[in-house]
């Protein structure tokens, strides 16, 4: 008998949270038990299907781990055939329409590229102005008084506005024999910048991409004296540098193979990663 009122006194709080008591029309305590160990099979059932499940999810997550060696070198310490190698799996990724004939076109040679290795000083902003000179063969003529409007010696190519302030600011030493071109976006209309070209001879400009593609595309700055372009390498605080980050490194690989890439096959002009 105390058997018999214990299985009475049960209820559906010694079931599972979601299982709801139904009235008891007959004497089929046995029937309940038969329903709870269906649900137990159905959560057991539920279980196994739902471990595939996290099994893939796991799976995804790994695939999300790049296996691409150029996400985690820091380039500007590489030799220039890695540099190249580098620069052409950028470009890939950044313009992925381009045929291997249009990206072969536009392709950043590694023959033009400037020998960091023979660069000895510490890769920080006060040294910039000193990779400059590196890069410039006759860096002395930086420190005289520019006669062409428009038509920089050196182009140093950043990821942001903020960044361009920094740059700009690193760069005063040169600023005494000529002002540095600000050439980007936010803290200028392009309308001050057209102003500035058409009236102050330079030797510098400090730009974001895609400013200057404007810039040129328009006539409004010219390439014929250019010798060195700069791209600061800087990685931001989620490791990303310019040639990481999807909203720059478009128009970043369009300038450069529009109107770098040819000079460069010239011999006309280096590209240095800073």
């Amino acid at each position: 008998m105390a058997e018999d009122n214990k299985k009475r006194e049960r209820g559906a709080d010694d079931f599972e949270d979601d299982f709801q008591e139904e009235p008891i029309y007959s004497d089929n305590e046995t029937a309940i038990e038969d329903d709870h160990n269906d649900t137990i099979g159905l959560k057991r059932k539920a279980n196994t299907e739902e471990q595939p499940k996290k099994k893939k999810k796991k799976q995804q997550k790994k695939k999300k781990v790049s296996t691409n060696p150029f996400d985690t070198i820091d380039i500007w310490k590489e030799n220039t055939v890695i540099q190249a190698e580098y620069l052409a799996d950028r470009q890939k990724i950044a313009l992925p329409d381009l045929s291997s004939v249009e990206l072969e076109e536009q392709q950043l040679p590694e023959s033009a590229l400037v020998k960091n290795e023979k660069f000895t000083q510490e890769h920080v902003l006060d040294a910039l102005s000193n990779y400059i000179k590196f890069g410039v063969a006759g860096h002395k003529k930086l420190q005289k008084k520019p006669t062409s409007l428009a038509s920089p010696v050196v182009l140093v190519i950043t990821h942001s506005a903020i960044r361009s302030v920094e740059l700009v600011r690193a760069l005063k030493e040169f600023s005494k024999s000529a002002k540095i071109a600000k050439l980007f976006a936010k803290h200028f209309k392009i309308e001050e910048q057209v102003y500035f070209l058409e009236r102050e001879p330079i030797h510098i400009g400090v730009g974001t991409p895609n400013r200057l593609q404007v810039l040129v595309d328009q006539g409004h700055l010219k390439l014929d004296n250019l010798e060195l372009v700069v791209i600061d390498t800087e990685k931001n605080p989620k490791k990303f540098n310019i040639f990481d980050l999807q909203e720059v490194r478009t128009d970043l690989f369009r300038f450069l193979g529009s109107y770098i890439a040819p000079l460069m096959k010239e011999n006309k002009a280096k590209i240095g990663l800073f």
